[in-house]
């Protein structure tokens, strides 16, 4: 197997630890910031190193490279669990200044001429998914603004959701945040809990993008806000009627548009790297391997999930985790839920609805019913070759656009 060599900016170190913990991956991990490098060792999920600044810069910023070279790692290392490290790292970056030291521009990262994935790049094709939907969250204390906007976002394919109170919603995934503030010179007093929001947006995966509208005269919410890392500042509108009123509607829907045209972007170019990367390690890994790093790596987003192959006859689970039972039953061919997911080659959203097929299906699982299921296709040659089905999404929709991107293009490696 050959070192991989990669960008942060593609693919941040939380991603790149679970993948390579996914992965069971042993060798040497080199990590190349502006402030320094730092070498760790990485034995199936396990990890030798210190947290230190250059990690704590490259976890804020997402700024610099990193090279995996696999080969054999000395035992008596002081081995712990990448979660362990990650929580140092995470602690130390909270009080990480990024202004101290050499500043972090793109033109301080140089990469190798050599790309050791482009032939592996060159050789992957496309398969299409259902297109995404955006979710405008709106959060104001003057929604009348939004109200007139809103059927002009929806016409744009946009969801748009309008609340008053500054909390962010866990389960809803936002493709984009406008915080519109209140009309006071001041926060009253409440400064943290809009501030809060943007941080939030920002430790998305990928980030949300953020629009902060109003508050931009005070210097101190002004200053504030950007820290926080908003994208874009821009005035309240001084009136709700006439031209004023009409160019804000006109600025901040060409605005939204361009933070979401970048951010899908964002979450392609992610997507692309980590199907890439584990793509890579698994180059000469056996059917087998390959099947439980899949799992290994599905069960950081889903609570349970099974791995089914695409008999003549029958659904055949392959792997699993996370269930209440060793091994989940075949399933037969008729169900109509997983039949549509291998003709139509895309991902299904299981609902709770109490049909015979969804019955069926939860039933092969040993569960009574799904709290938040997909199934997601795997492909080889061009057909469905398997379907991975998780329930119990840990985080937003966002989150699992690598791993639905990798599955697509890993059947070929699964020996069915």
């Amino acid at each position: 197997m050959r070192a991989i060599l990669g960008r942060l900016s593609d693919l941040g170190l939380g991603e790149l630890f679970k993948l390579l913990s996914s992965a069971g991956a042993a060798g040497s991990l080199e990590i190349d910031v502006p402030g320094g490098r730092q070498l760790l060792l990485f034995d199936r999920g396990h990890v030798a190193g210190e947290a230190t600044a250059a990690l704590a810069l490259a976890l804020a910023t997402r700024t610099g490279t990193f090279c995996f070279r696999p080969g054999p790692v000395p035992e008596d290392a002081e081995w712990a669990p990448r979660e362990e490290l990650m929580a140092r790292i995470a602690a130390l970056q909270s009080g990480f200044e990024t202004g101290v030291g050499t500043p972090v521009t793109a033109g301080s990262i140089k990469l190798e001429e050599a790309d050791p994935l482009a032939e592996l790049r060159d050789s992957l094709e496309e398969v299409p998914l259902p297109p995404e939907v955006i979710t405008v969250l709106v959060i104001t204390a003057d929604p009348r603004p939004y109200r007139a906007l809103e059927p002009q976002w929806r016409q744009r394919g946009w969801d748009v959701v309008i609340d008053t109170v500054p909390e962010w919603p866990e389960a809803l995934g936002p493709g984009l945040l406008v915080v519109h503030l209140p009309s006071s010179a001041t926060l009253a007093g409440q400064g943290h809990a809009w501030y809060a929001l943007v941080h939030r947006a920002a430790a998305c995966r990928p980030p949300v993008p953020v629009l902060w509208v109003g508050g931009v005269s005070d210097s101190t919410i002004r200053h504030e806000a950007i820290l926080a890392g908003v994208d874009f500042l821009i005035p309240a509108p001084m009136g709700h009627v006439g031209e004023t009123a009409r160019w804000f509607r006109e600025e901040i829907t060409l605005l939204a548009e361009r933070l979401i045209a970048r951010r899908r972007q964002d979450a392609r170019d992610e997507s692309e790297v980590f199907r890439e990367f584990f793509v890579a390690l698994h180059a000469e890994a056996p059917p087998a391997e390959v099947r439980a790093s899949l799992l290994r790596l599905a069960s950081n987003f889903f609570r349970r999930g099974a791995l089914y192959a695409v008999r003549d006859s029958a659904f055949e689970s392959v792997g699993a985790f996370g269930l209440p039972i060793p091994a989940a039953p075949r399933i037969s061919r008729a169900n109509g839920l997983l039949e549509a997911a291998v003709v139509e080659r895309g991902l299904h959203v299981l609902g709770n609805a109490g049909d015979a097929d969804t019955a069926a299906i939860a039933q092969a699982l040993g569960i009574e019913a799904f709290e938040d299921a997909t199934i997601m296709p795997l492909m080889a040659g061009g057909e469905c070759v398997a379907l991975f089905i998780g329930d119990g999404r840990l985080d937003s929709a966002d989150s699992t656009a690598g791993l639905a991107a990798l599955l697509v293009r890993a059947g070929a490696m699964l020996g069915l």
